[in-house]
């Protein structure tokens, strides 16, 4: 994951270069022969410089108010701690969010483990799960492996891995005594949906699970042929061809029907109920599809359903719709 440090630097380079060869325009075109031709391209170089930087800076400096409004809003009802969890490559750094009214925790009596998405990072859902914790959830939510305070833990495209560090954060959370006799709820978001979906479907420790923009079919519907999404999964180490076992272990869809198949009725049903999926109408990065194929392999019930008809991947401007329909799902 570029940190907003690496993503400055990368713009100033480029902003450098820019100014530099508008430098080098006037100079060809013999605007330097006199000091007073020097001062102005000069000053058009960094005129160049400041036009180029300014917006990026502003985004930046507004995208930090935009995500730290969160914390400022809850500060004073709700603790984070933080606390490494031990995988396979290393420590996955976690928040623990909780209400400050032990009363609140006591009701609820449910830690919700929260999966970020690709490109995102643990802090991208505090608003989500912020106001749960102040309803008394206790939220444990974590940087996937390759990305944010967990970068140095493998590699973010490692979707099997991220799969298996999944699980390995259940069990650690079954073993510890302050959660040991506490509910346990996951809220997964785009690969983090598919990460809770398949990781956590067969758990029966896992008493409900919301899916949040989730694939169905990995392999089929991974946005491969646009070329532009295509680069990027390259360099970023996507596998957009995997093998039929790793295309099963990362297709929900296909993880779910074997389940149908093999369980009895009763208890592919009950698992089937305690899934509640998300999904915008207009997501071009996961399309439609996705949720309409899940939907029916899980003959989700119409109250587990919530459909959003604008936002796009990220369900922007949908906040408010995504936590009330989160719970009452989980107060349910």
């Amino acid at each position: 994951m570029i940190s907003n440090i690496h993503k400055r630097i990368i713009v100033i380079i480029i902003d450098v270069f820019l100014s530099w060869y508008i430098w080098e325009v006037n100079i060809s075109l013999g605007n330097l022969c006199y000091t007073a031709d020097f001062s102005k391209c000069l000053m058009l170089s960094i005129t160049t410089f400041l036009i180029f930087y300014t917006p990026f800076e502003i985004y930046f400096s507004f995208r930090d108010l935009w995500f730290d409004r969160w914390s400022k809003l809850y500060h004073k009802e709700i603790k984070i701690s933080t606390i490494a969890i031990n995988v396979s490559d290393g420590f996955l750094s976690t928040n623990l969010v909780r209400s400050k009214n032990q009363v609140k925790i006591k009701s609820k009596n449910t830690i919700i483990i929260v999966c970020h998405g690709f490109s995102d990072t643990k802090e991208t859902l505090e608003y989500l799960f912020y106001p749960l914790a102040y309803q008394g959830y206790v939220v444990l939510a974590y940087d996937a492996r390759g990305t944010g305070k967990s970068k140095n833990v493998g590699k973010r495209s490692s979707f099997l891995s991220r799969i298996e560090d999944f699980k390995k954060i259940v069990e650690w959370v079954k073993d510890q005594e302050e959660f040991s006799s506490m509910k346990i709820f996951c809220i997964g978001f785009s690969i983090g949906a598919i990460t809770v979906l398949s990781g956590g479907f067969l758990d029966k420790n896992i008493k409900k699970i919301v899916a949040i923009s989730s694939m169905s079919f990995y392999k089929q519907n991974i946005p491969k042929y646009n070329p532009i999404i295509m680069l990027s999964y390259f360099l970023k180490g996507v596998k957009l061809f995997p093998k039929v076992e790793e295309n099963k272990k990362l297709s929900p869809y296909l993880l779910i029907q074997q389940a149908k198949k093999e369980l009895a009725l009763e208890e592919w049903k009950k698992l089937s109920k305690r899934v509640m999926l998300i999904h915008c109408v207009n997501d071009r990065i996961i399309r439609f599809k996705n949720f309409e194929e899940n939907r029916w392999i899980l003959e989700t019930l119409e109250e587990n359903v919530l459909i959003l008809r604008k936002g796009g991947h990220s369900n922007k401007k949908n906040e408010s719709a995504l936590v009330g329909a989160t719970l009452k799902f989980i107060n349910s």
